[in-house]
């Protein structure tokens, strides 16, 4: 199925089978300021998790803290503008979404209001019957981890013969960097062999992740965006909105291909609470809005604006692709290594 918008500023074309997206503004070699809906939700369905792990940046503990079905249902309503019709794809998270008493309703929901499900887990609830209930319902499954090490093999293979894409959410930190430089160069190739993508997210200090573990501009760091133009993995490769400016800066990546930061200005995170915000990741409430308070579309279309004028970048770098890049994260400066002030 084939999502069309267009209007005289933004034009966007995504196929929901191949999850391939086309995003163009007046003409094909302009980029658009925001989209007038937004293209991808992510969604959290609990903040419920048992597992645990020390880079939880929601700090989820077991809870039994759940969205209803009900709720999740007035979400995929809102989401269906009368106009620019529904949004590409929804994000399901957690928490750990496969320990909610519903996930297959919702799913199966999802479905029902003609968008394409994809969810985030640690997969330790993969079961070989679940992966079966699933199968041709998914656009993909996120495996979160910090080790490549921890990664089920059978697992992957399960999900491979049932045709189910599988990406790895690699959580990238100043500690397991020389991991990640092995996976670039192609050392864990063996590992990847049945994996749809390894996407490298950028850790965050948040909930139980601490700052000891951020990012820092040493040599690991350099070896790492180096082997990014000549990487050797097996996988395709991808990064996180939090990463882009370094994308940007330290390699020759066409911008064509790469998004500056979304949040707010193409997608849109929304919590258990119903509270709605720019991403997952904002640490204060400064732009969060209750969807019981608001509609979705009146804080898209009006509560935002604020946010997307306090964006711009006062970098003063001199970077080749700064006009394409919208500077560091406004929620923690001290993830975007290239940004440099005055």
């Amino acid at each position: 199925m084939k999502i069309r918008r267009h209007s005289k500023n933004y034009n966007f074309i995504g196929d929901t089978i191949s999850g391939v997206t086309f995003r163009w503004g007046k003409t094909a070699k302009e980029n658009p300021l925001y989209a007038p809906w937004p293209e991808l939700v992510d969604i959290s369905i609990s903040n419920h998790c048992t597992k645990g792990c020390n880079f939880c940046y929601r700090n989820s503990t077991p809870n039994f803290k759940f969205m209803s079905l009900k709720n999740y249902r007035n979400i995929l309503q809102q989401l269906n503008h009368p106009k620019w019709g529904n949004v590409f794809q929804v994000a399901i998270g957690g928490g750990e979404p496969l320990e909610h008493p519903d996930f297959l309703e919702i799913i199966n929901e999802t479905l029902e209001y003609n968008i394409v499900p994809n969810f985030t887990t640690n997969g330790e609830n993969l079961t070989n019957g679940l992966i079966k209930k699933l199968k041709e319902k998914i656009g993909a499954i996120a495996i979160s981890t910090n080790d490549l090490n921890s990664i089920n093999s059978n697992l992957i293979s399960k999900l491979k013969i049932n045709n189910i894409k599988c990406n790895i959410h690699y959580v990238l930190d100043g500690q397991n960097i020389k991991q990640a430089i092995n996976i670039l160069a192609g050392k864990y190739n063996s590992a990847l062999k049945n994996i749809n993508s390894i996407i490298f997210l950028t850790y965050k200090p948040l909930g139980r992740a601490t700052k000891d573990y951020i990012l820092k501009l040493n040599n690991d760091f350099s070896i790492f965006v180096n082997l990014i133009d000549e990487t050797q993995c097996a996988s395709r490769i991808g990064f996180d909105a939090c990463f882009v400016p370094m994308l940007m800066h330290y390699t020759n990546v066409d911008i064509n291909y790469v998004d500056p930061c979304e949040c707010a200005f193409f997608s849109v995170y929304i919590d258990e609470n119903l509270m709605m915000s720019p991403c997952s990741f904002t640490n204060d409430s400064s732009y969060t809005y209750s969807i019981e308070k608001y509609s979705i579309e009146h804080i898209w279309s009006k509560l935002f604006r604020n946010y997307r004028d306090s964006i711009f970048n006062d970098c003063v770098s001199n970077c080749k692709n700064k006009n394409e890049c919208r500077g560091r994260c406004p929620y923690f400066e001290h993830l975007t290594l290239c940004h440099k002030v005055r």
